[in-house]
């Protein structure tokens, strides 16, 4: 079981899983004034294979490992933190949520909830990532159904898990992309960094 202060590394990372910190990096963002104590946070997380440490140079350069299963289940717990740290419409998003009769999804918000840019006019968008045998326009009328009777209204969008992944592996900017730099997962948070772990090895880079 990870600290407070050790799953704040892991945080780091969350925000960016492309990125890479010098153990001295890492000190200063977390703002821990004992350069032993990150030395072993770090060394202890490397044990657990939950980062990665590579020498380059004079340096102990970190990264994440999203190969193990164990960082995938913290990255979620950290997305579920995040969640209940914003200001939402909590009540809404969970009756969405509860609509939704899948044994596999992902519920994100996007748009100016994620941003912290809400006005009364504005409206909560959300995507549903799905498996791909679900017939998403069917869970695309549910949730406009009951989405059009909310305040904020909301404005759904679904995808398959193929199509989220194509997205992502366009050239192109797009949807998907955007959702991966600005979202606050709800649900089904592993689910979706298995796809962002499929992404990566198929060449996606952010």
């Amino acid at each position: 079981m990870l600290t407070k202060e050790e799953i704040k590394i892991v945080e780091l990372f969350r925000k960016d899983l492309f990125k890479e910190y010098t153990i001295k990096e890492i000190q200063a963002k977390i703002a821990k004034k004992s350069y032993n104590w990150v030395f072993e946070a770090v060394k202890k997380l490397d044990a657990l294979n939950l980062i990665k440490i590579e020498k380059k140079g004079a340096s102990n350069i970190c990264s994440l490992n999203l190969d193990n299963h164990l960082t995938l289940s913290y990255l979620a717990l950290l997305e579920e933190f995040n969640v209940e740290s914003k200001k939402l419409p909590k009540k809404n998003i969970n009756e969405l949520i509860n609509t939704i009769s899948l044994g596999y999804f992902t519920f994100i918000i996007a748009g100016s909830y994620v941003e912290g840019k809400t006005s009364k006019t504005s409206d909560l968008d959300i995507v549903v990532i799905a498996g791909d045998d679900v017939d998403t326009r069917r869970i695309l009328t549910i949730l406009k159904n009951k989405g059009s009777l909310m305040v904020p209204e909301t404005h759904p969008y679904v995808f398959t898990k193929t199509e989220f992944l194509k997205m992502l592996l366009n050239n192109e900017e797009n949807y998907g992309k955007m959702i991966y730099r600005k979202r606050l997962i709800a649900f089904g948070a592993e689910n979706y960094y298995l796809i962002i772990r499929e992404a990566i090895k198929n060449g996606f880079k952010g």
